[in-house]
């Protein structure tokens, strides 16, 4: 079979493909600039400081839908307070000696590096060590008491406005037809796949249209199906029967064709002949006959196709016969990951982030430098599981600090000092925001954007006067490139971990759960629906991580490169099979549960 090349990218054909603009893209960066234009204005209005930082931290919120954000938000006002009570509590507990108070950091940075590897809320404890480490580096400051409590207080309360206001705008733009959204939602997937298989099918491939719809299909097989059961459990009593069950095999269909999409080979006649029926079968009504695959089509093909058939068949048959409520168990919702405490990674990395942020921490006070603060935040947001993806997060964040210190300074220069209402500055944010946000939104640089919008706010909003220095740009990416040598010594020399060493973590936790599954098919209870609901959920996201650590297993330099590139590709494609395997799986035990479950009135007959 022929290999397919692909033609060399120049820098500009990568910086397009990060920017282009995308359905969804121009909304949601519109609705992130009016997020931010109103809180700005009104923390201007009531006076409230520290309202630069929490600008910033808005861009982690999670945005699919309104109850997603909410629950986002809440996880990061609570690693706030609960960050700022620990510290005040620990301040007081020890009298603020120095000493106490270096090990209070350390405490609290360990907690929270343990806390993102090892439980189901890393953004809580994202916030909790870098609130932790701010509330208790301000005491370094030798202010009085009041000040520092005073100061720590603001900045919470700042969150809570931003947050609040964020939170507010995803309420005020949702939808409030469910049951349009949910056929909207449905829709939108049937004609992404018709367009994919669509492209696949032609005998020769537009390369670049191919990957922007793969990057979309990845998308929603990632999301899976929690937004469209939300949506299914508002509309209860009110649904065409089947509903549910055709919820669940699109989500499946997605997640097949997700691992379709890493094929490399140019595909065969007879490859594309089924690729066009599936394509065909996408655009089908429920009530058309849909095309016979070739028979040397292959086993996920035929899956595929197999699923898209008992989606067009099923709204024609009562709810008895389809109901699959037994596979739409929830995931588990307990506090920690199920290797926490078995698996040393979560205890490997919480020292390493540890080591490297104490490290950071004692550079900037021996040098009473405290304008490079950014060193240690640099740890906490870029301390990652693997070397390669670590670097590739430090190149985002020193790229986006440069940008947005950069454009802040011209601000400075060139804007402020004819800047003489609140109107002018919300202008100037807005255009900054919409930038970030825009950027935010790329499919691999994302985090560029989220770091423009944290340089820009550091540095030009200050207070709640026009900023006339500089310093403050200059200090953050100096603190930026200090925490990235800190890292590089940590991570990378001192206690390396390698993209293909947590990809072979991945593919031995897909193997797992794989063999789980089938034995409890084989057992006499069957598969449990909320073991299935976990292991879905946990597949999913380690595809995810798969992609994230193949895109960073090219940052991972040294002389043993080309030898760790191999090898990630070789687990790569074996975490593919193993997942495709996991799939296979579980549609051969639903497919047995309900031959079962309709064997048994006739049997009892």
């Amino acid at each position: 079979m022929a290999t397919e090349r692909a033609p060399r990218k120049t820098l500009g054909d990568a910086l397009w493909g990060e920017l282009a603009p995308f359905p969804g893209r121009l909304a949601g960066s519109l609705r992130d600039t009016l997020s931010i234009v109103v809180a700005l204005v009104l923390a201007e209005t009531l006076r409230v400081n520290g309202i630069s930082l929490a600008l910033a931290l808005i861009f982690l919120l999670q945005r699919e839908h309104p109850g997603l954000t909410l629950r986002s938000a809440l996880q990061l006002l609570g690693g706030a307070v609960v960050a700022l009570g620990l510290a005040l509590v620990w301040v007081q507990f020890t009298d603020g000696v120095e000493v106490a108070r270096f090990l209070g950091v350390a405490i609290g940075v360990f907690c929270a590096a343990f806390g993102m590897a090892a439980t189901r809320y890393p953004l809580f404890f994202t916030i909790f060590g870098f609130y932790g480490f701010l509330d208790l580096s301000l005491w370094d400051t030798h202010r009085s008491p009041t000040a520092v409590v005073n100061a720590s207080l603001q900045n919470v309360a700042s969150l809570a406005l931003v947050l609040g206001v964020s939170v507010a705008m995803e309420y005020v733009f949702a939808s409030r037809h469910p049951a349009e959204e949910l056929s909207e939602q449905l829709s939108k997937r049937l004609r992404l796949l018709h367009d994919f298989y669509t492209a696949m099918a032609e005998p020769v491939h537009d390369l670049t249209l191919l990957k922007s719809l793969h990057a979309r299909i990845v998308q929603y097989a990632h999301a899976g199906d929690l937004r469209m059961n939300q949506l299914y459990e508002e509309l209860q009593g009110n649904t065409p029967a089947g509903l549910r069950f055709r919820i669940g095999l699109l989500t499946r269909v997605l997640e097949q064709s997700a691992l379709v999409g890493y094929r490399k080979a140019v595909p065969t006649e007879s490859e594309r002949e089924a690729l066009a029926a599936i394509a065909a079968a996408c655009a089908s009504t429920p009530h058309e006959a849909l095309t016979t695959l070739p028979a040397s089509a292959s086993t996920r093909l035929r899956e595929i196709q197999g699923a898209l058939r008992q989606y067009a068949v099923t709204t024609a048959l009562p709810a008895s016969m389809v109901d699959d409520g037994h596979w739409q168990g929830q995931p588990s919702s307990s506090f920690f990951l199920q290797d926490a405490f078995t698996a040393p990674q979560a205890l490997y990395y919480s020292l390493k982030l540890t080591l490297s942020a104490m490290v950071c921490y004692l550079i900037y006070n021996a040098i009473a430098w405290p304008g490079i603060i950014t060193c240690v935040v640099t740890v906490l947001f870029t301390g990652l599981s693997s070397t390669g993806a670590m670097k590739q997060k430090q190149l985002y964040r020193l790229t986006g600090a440069a940008i947005g210190g950069a454009i802040a300074i011209a601000t400075e220069s060139f804007l402020f000092p004819n800047m003489d209402s609140i109107a002018t500055l919300a202008l100037v944010v807005a255009a900054v925001t919409l930038l970030a946000a825009w950027v935010m939104r790329s499919p691999h640089a994302g985090y560029t954007g989220i770091q423009i919008g944290f340089g820009f706010f550091i540095t030009a909003l200050q207070g709640f006067s026009a900023a006339t220095q500089i310093a403050p740009a200059r200090d953050r990416v100096i603190g930026v490139a200090l925490g990235i040598v800190v890292m590089w010594f940590v991570f990378d020399q001192l206690w390396p971990t390698r993209s293909s060493d947590v990809l072979r973590q991945i593919l031995a936790r897909t193997q797992a759960a794989t063999e789980r599954l089938r034995g409890q098919a084989a057992s006499l209870e069957g598969v449990r629906p909320e073991s299935l609901a976990g292991w879905r959920a946990g597949v999913s996201a380690d595809l995810g991580n798969m992609q994230t650590m193949g895109a960073a297993s090219y940052f991972d330099f040294g002389r043993a490169r080309l030898r760790e590139l191999a090898r990630t590709r070789r687990l790569t494609r074996e975490i593919e099979a193993s997942a495709a395997a996991f799939y296979l799986a579980v549609e051969q035990a639903r497919t047995e549960s309900l031959e079962s479950e309709r064997s048994r009135p006739s049997t009892a007959h």
